[in-house]
């Protein structure tokens, strides 16, 4: 209510919310879903109002009776009620509402007026902003934009649906998957994933989670990779690294190609012979054609992020297909505790998967709690504290490799040739190897896809491949 109080004239219309308060008197609570998906006690400027339909919706939620003495019972002590007549008025709402049938007009009436007040709000943060002089124009656009989409009606709710369009193009994407000609979906590239996930599709938000240095970047940049050679517009936000250095993880995965793979540490420290440097000269040829767009650190506040990626989209005339983001821990957003911030990262990010129609890859960090357990390989609880991205995500994908692990227990004691030999034996058994775990796919099945990983030139591919 803070920003509204800054608001003159805010647009309101008592009598709506009286009727609508009313109906749910009269009539149980029956329809109080239609009121919480227009927007549940924020379509009440009254703040009385607003007190009375948290009532309503704590009894509904309780199962318990929904009436007007049963709503003077619960208020007693409230004075703002008191103020307006107490239970007469009460009495009076309810006596005043219609059929139950009229409940969406006028729930329609007080969501449309809610938007017109958040509005009112954005427009005033925004000119006190302009007025205070110390935040950059584009940070000050990108939050308009950001609290834009958060208005906006997410995908799919532009209006019903019959099952009879739904069916035709269910089929049409059936049909088009059965010819090899899915073009709404982006594969991975990755032959073992591919056999277990189809395709990550617009409007998704697929999660790769994982402890440090388990391939996490690895994974996400070849998927990024492989979606450009296929002719699909990509952007990569990174927000630990700079596009050079991701860039240079490109180049060496590229070189692989070539006669002479070049580890990206190499090519960073000018360790190379001119054999190396023609493989990468060739490389470089190869890559610089993708087309891939990078964010920068200066996009992690979430509303710049949204603008950014938008601008990406327009860059690429429409071709945008497929946005990274390395990775969500570093995003920013508003909220007075990390887990308000992380669901409103959330939040924001599945909007905008919907608002460019793209499916929308984060990275997520993992809690230290993995490492105390004797087998290290994620699972869905180690991203609670992810909060609402794991509720947002449709799919989750867990990074894992065994070698991390295994060559930090090497013998302290080098001379022990037993012990030597079987760590040695161990780290030949885990070399290169690297799990992505699929712990959660909405639309199909769970399982893991075992490949090999080279993450010096940062290299998947699987037995046989190579």
């Amino acid at each position: 209510m803070n920003a509204v109080a800054k608001i003159q004239d805010a647009p309101q219309m008592v009598e709506a919310e009286q009727i609508v308060l009313g109906m749910l008197m009269l009539h149980n609570a029956d329809r109080i879903g239609d009121v919480i998906k227009a927007g549940g006690q924020d379509l009440f400027f009254d703040p009385v109002h607003a007190r009375i339909f948290d009532v309503i919706a704590s009894k509904a939620r309780s199962d318990e009776l929904v009436s007007p003495v049963t709503i003077k019972a619960a208020m007693s002590a409230d004075e703002g009620l008191a103020d307006l007549g107490g239970p007469a008025y009460l009495v009076r709402c309810a006596g005043a509402a219609p059929q139950a049938t009229h409940m969406p007009h006028y729930v329609g009436i007080l969501r449309d007026l809610h938007h017109k007040r958040r509005l009112g709000s954005i427009m005033a943060d925004a000119q006190a902003a302009i007025a205070r002089g110390d935040e950059p124009a584009a940070h000050i656009a990108a939050k308009i934009e950001t609290q834009l989409i958060e208005m906006a009606p997410s995908e799919g709710q532009g209006g019903p649906v019959s099952m009879y369009l739904a069916v035709a193009g269910a089929l049409a994407q059936a049909s088009a998957a059965f010819r090899g000609e899915d073009t709404h979906a982006v594969r991975s590239g990755i032959t073992a994933l591919d056999r277990i996930v189809s395709g990550f599709y617009p409007g998704e938000l697929i999660l790769i989670g994982g402890r440090p240095s388990m391939g996490k970047t690895g994974v996400a940049l070849s998927l990024a990779l492989n979606a450009a050679r296929a002719g699909q517009g990509v952007c990569i936000a990174s927000l630990e690294m700079n596009p050079e250095a991701m860039a240079l993880r490109a180049l060496s995965e590229q070189t692989a190609q070539q006669r002479f793979a070049v580890a990206y540490s190499s090519i960073r420290r000018g360790e190379m012979n001119q054999d190396h440097v023609d493989s990468l000269m060739a490389a470089s040829k190869e890559v610089e054609k993708l087309p891939i767009m990078f964010l920068s650190r200066q996009f992690s506040d979430i509303g710049a992020m949204v603008a950014g990626a938008k601008q990406v989209q327009r860059a690429m005339n429409g071709n945008l297909r497929l946005l990274v983001i390395d990775y969500a821990q570093l995003l920013k957003a508003d909220g007075r505790t990390r887990y308000e911030q992380i669901t409103n990262i959330s939040m924001a990010l599945k909007s905008l998967a919907g608002q460019l129609n793209i499916p929308v890859i984060a990275l997520s960090q993992l809690s230290r709690a993995v490492e105390q357990r004797e087998d290290k390989r994620p699972v869905m609880a180690d991203l609670r504290e992810s909060g609402q991205l794991e509720q947002d995500a449709d799919t989750v994908l867990f990074c894992y490799r065994d070698e991390y692990y295994v060559e930090r227990e090497k013998p302290s004691d080098v001379d022990d040739i037993e012990a030597m030999g079987l760590w040695e034996a161990a780290m030949e058994k885990a070399r290169n190897r690297l799990e992505i775990i699929v712990a959660k796919q909405r639309q199909g099945e769970i399982g893991t896809a075992k490949v090999r990983f080279n993450p010096a030139i940062n290299l998947i591919w699987e037995d046989g491949e190579r």
